[in-house]
């Protein structure tokens, strides 16, 4: 059942806090920030910064994922790039195939047959684009 995006919270979730990398904050991609622990959070929320703030994490944004989709239990972030033309499918290094299981699979490739759009599912720095016939890509 879908969700209303206002009443998402990310609770103990905070997959993007591991998945996507943070310049300000030194933090790699792939690697927990030390400021989020699942029983607090982020430590620096309030403060957070511009990398951390403006990051769109489309399961909250989004009324028609429902809790199937959230991070932590999908074990992957959705977010979206080029002004909405690109959706990015980051995906927990230790559940890199998770974007495989139902409903997930069938769901990006419909998106990735919309000519507007393009999907991209990463673990790390490989990945693949997906299409009638899957293409690997690299980040740069």
């Amino acid at each position: 059942m879908a969700q209303s995006s206002a009443d998402k919270t990310c609770g103990d979730c905070g997959l993007c806090c591991k998945l996507m990398g943070v310049t300000a904050l030194a933090k790699p991609a792939g690697k927990w920030c030390r400021h989020f622990s699942k029983a607090r959070g982020c430590a620096i929320y309030e403060d957070r910064p511009d990398d951390c703030r403006v990051f769109n994490c489309l399961w909250l944004l989004t009324e028609a994922l429902d809790d199937n989709w959230k991070p932590s239990r999908a074990g992957f972030v959705l977010h979206s790039e080029q002004g909405g033309a690109r959706l990015i499918v980051e995906c927990d290094a230790a559940r890199p195939h998770d974007w495989r299981r139902e409903p997930y699979q069938a769901t990006l490739r419909r998106w990735a047959a919309d000519p507007g759009l393009e999907v991209l599912v990463f673990a790390g720095a490989r990945g693949v684009r997906l299409g009638l016939t899957d293409t690997p890509v690299r980040r740069a």
